[in-house]
């Protein structure tokens, strides 16, 4: 009867697996755009005055459907083309040093009448009479801006000449149906703008406090794998541990090892959800990392519903539980620990998470061979 139970219940939590992921990648693919990064060519390729291919490309803006190219295409130039709906209002991106809106730069673009605008704005402060046209400090290359409208989406390009461009981009959007005079050029107030803090080597990028519709000064990509690092990585593999190396302290190592496992698990779950709403355009590897992820998460499902089918210590089948519940639980855990190592090589994390966790990882491989072998030593004697 435990046997037929414990069977029941994994047959339950797979179906429960099964139909949570499905559903998070049903509101992925659901929120997916007309332009997406999934697209190789770029629609207006043959009407952007630069060679586009190869650029790398990131769903900048979810909330107002942005998605940005961008390249190093020569010595001291970088290309860059923001592709968002057209509802007849300017689309803007602007380059600063803190990711404050007041002090920055940006490349503002707009279409009516089948005509396109490009001009660049220096932002001196937050109301339309402070943001100045034709002024800024943006290198702009000369003839290579355009903006074509097509398909309901604005294509936004330009070339910047600089060195390497600030790490805080701007996103800004008019209000629907209402564009610059074409006297003053005087831009109407935006209806919604984001700040970012933009890695150009990973394609990442993290919102910055104070941006409208996003207050999340620490990045969810972040909370994501420190999450996921806490769960996965660090608790399961100390309730390893203490299953392995204290069952002297019966029944203390039961129960310890029980609420260290089943709290790595319901950090890891979070670490997941949060995972599955991450922006992950044009990101190399994140398909295999979210695949280890799930292979994870269902194998440790196992793990801690395992105890449902746990047969009694006088079974036959109890050497067969055992097997398999010791070697599930060490690959489940070598899985997680690699995993993380390549979803901070995913994120170019900074150096000092992948420091500390390596630290972490070391001196666990070393405790637990210095338990083997004082376990050696023991039977031995």
């Amino acid at each position: 009867m435990a046997a037929s139970s414990g069977t029941r219940s994994v047959r339950l939590l797979l179906l429960s697996l099964l139909g949570f992921c499905v559903a998070l990648s049903h509101q992925e693919s659901s929120s997916s755009s007309t332009d997406s990064c999934a697209t190789a060519k770029v629609a207006v390729a043959s009407l952007v005055p630069f060679d586009s291919t190869s650029f790398r490309c990131t769903a900048a803006w979810k909330q107002q459907d942005f998605v940005l190219r961008y390249k190093n295409t020569g010595p001291s130039e970088w290309s860059f083309i923001l592709s968002a709906p057209d509802k007849g209002s300017y689309v803007a991106v602007g380059f600063s040093g803190k990711g404050a809106m007041v002090g920055s730069s940006a490349v503002v673009g707009w279409a009516s009448n089948g005509k396109g605008t490009v001009k660049q704005y220096y932002l001196g402060g937050k109301s339309p009479e402070d943001c100045a046209p034709n002024r800024g400090l943006l290198k702009l290359v000369k003839n290579r801006s355009v903006v074509v409208s097509r398909s309901g989406r604005l294509y936004l390009a330009f070339q910047l000449s600089t060195d390497y461009p600030q790490p805080y981009l701007i996103f800004a959007v008019g209000p629907d149906g209402n564009l610059p005079q074409s006297d003053s050029l005087r831009l109407p107030m935006h209806q919604n703008m984001a700040s970012r803090s933009f890695n150009y080597t990973s394609g990442m990028s993290y919102n910055t406090a104070g941006s409208s519709g996003d207050q999340a000064a620490f990045p969810t990509e972040r909370k994501h794998g420190l999450l996921g690092m806490m769960g996965w990585g660090v608790l399961m593999p100390i309730g390893m541990i203490t299953a392995r190396y204290f069952r002297q302290l019966d029944p203390c190592w039961f129960y310890t090892h029980m609420a260290i496992q089943v709290s790595g698990y319901a950090v890891g779950i979070a670490g997941i959800v949060l995972g599955f709403r991450l922006n992950e355009d044009g990101l190399k590897n994140v398909d295999v990392h979210k695949a280890l992820g799930i292979a994870i998460l269902a194998m440790a499902s196992l793990q801690v519903l395992a105890i449902l089918a746990r047969p009694d210590k006088t079974s036959k089948v109890r050497r067969f539980w055992n097997w398999y519940h010791h070697n599930i639980g060490r690959a489940t855990i070598l899985l997680a620990i690699g995993n993380i190592f390549l979803g901070l090589s995913i994120a170019q994390e900074i150096s000092a998470y992948i420091v500390s966790y390596g630290v972490f990882v070391a001196v666990w491989v070393v405790a637990v061979a210095a338990f083997e072998m004082k376990r050696c030593y023991a039977d031995d004697d």
